[in-house]
């Protein structure tokens, strides 16, 4: 026979069973204030597949522009919107076109580098050997960009803004426009697909570095570990990255950029997945998050998972925003302290400071 519980196990049991307040909290703020609604990203979803559809098939209305890959590689997602850690407004959804690579080569003052280009197999030229995008014996990352600037707006209609800063394309919409912010947009980011030569060597990708070259990134292996993590913590640390970024934006106007924050974040979490230490509530999690953004700010630069990309770079904060990252930094451990000591009141107000508002 088994032994009847004591009443307080029971109790325990059954509390840890119910709805935890101060995650509800968070939940509520998320809803509110930084989750995108089901509909605009159902929304989103349609014009970027017509967006790539349309890209993706320019090379067969014209000759001139380059092949898109299709089996080798394809377009894809990326930025913290294929990471599922973007908050409203949805405004920058990042798009990654592969350029078919075919008889070409990574090279650097004039010498190639140990790199595949990929390509989706022989053909009878490459487009991109052409004037129209080749500067010299380069491919011309600034070329590249003019020219599908240029075809995005003989596509869309005039009050759809097409603009390029040389690194991407920007497709912005007038769908889910507001006074506060604007409609829907995308980054398009025309790129290369390499395979290095050597195996233990990460595959990435070479996307206009804004300067007519190029430069090294890989936003698949950010989503790959994001994914991860996602699901090793309980389906926490998204939230917890998103809300970070969200008190980043409302009380440190934005000082940070949104992926320095979020790779600092990736960094911690994932020394505690090696440790096999899983976060098991919002409120842990942003403790930690927050002490990862302060400890990585106080490093400097932050070095990206390929090797020899840039770094991720800090920003300049002045001393006003230096001592409320320090602040909250404080107040998220003293709330997390008073809620494994069952203060759920005090954790909750503690919550609210950090926020500025009422949780």
């Amino acid at each position: 026979m088994n032994p009847v519980p004591a009443w307080g196990s029971v109790l325990q049991n059954l509390y840890s069973l119910q709805p935890r307040r101060i995650d509800s909290a968070f939940d509520a703020l998320l809803y509110k204030e930084v989750n995108i609604s089901k509909a605009l990203r159902t929304k989103a979803s349609e014009s970027q597949n017509h967006l790539r559809d349309f890209l993706c098939s320019e090379a067969s209305r014209d000759a001139t522009f380059p092949s898109i890959l299709s089996n080798a590689d394809a377009d894809f997602l990326g930025g913290s919107f294929a990471r599922h850690t973007k908050n409203w407004p949805l405004n920058d959804i990042d798009i990654y076109l592969p350029l078919d690579g075919w008889n070409l080569l990574y090279l650097s003052a004039g010498r190639r580098l140990p790199y595949v280009v990929r390509s989706d197999g022989p053909r009878s030229f490459n487009a991109l050997l052409l004037p129209r995008w080749m500067d010299g014996i380069y491919v011309s990352s600034s070329k590249v960009a003019s020219e599908f600037t240029r075809a995005l707006r003989r596509h869309y209609p005039a009050e759809t803004k097409v603009t390029t800063n040389g690194a991407s394309i920007t497709v912005r919409l007038t769908h889910g426009q507001t006074q506060e912010a604007d409609g829907l947009g995308y980054d398009i980011v025309p790129c290369f697909s390499l395979k290095p030569d050597d195996p233990n060597e990460l595959d990435f990708y070479l996307m206009p570095d804004g300067r007519g070259g190029w430069m090294k990134t890989n936003p698949k292996l950010d989503t790959e570990i994001s994914d991860i993590l996602q699901n090793f913590n309980k389906k926490f640390y998204r939230k917890v990255v998103k809300l970070i970024k969200y008190w980043n934006n409302v009380q440190l106007d934005a000082a940070f950029s949104s992926y320095y924050i979020e790779f600092a974040i990736c960094q911690i979490f994932l020394g505690r997945k090696a440790a096999n230490q899983l976060i098991g509530s919002i409120s842990e999690g942003l403790t930690v998050g927050f002490e990862a953004v302060l400890n990585a700010y106080k490093s400097g630069d932050q070095t990206s998972w390929i090797v020899g990309a840039p770094p991720i770079q800090r920003p300049h904060l002045t001393a006003l925003q230096l001592s409320k990252l320090e602040l909250v930094q404080s107040r998220a451990a003293l709330a997390w302290d008073y809620e494994q000591a069952s203060r759920e009141a005090d954790a909750l107000r503690h919550w609210s400071l950090v926020f500025g508002q009422a949780l």
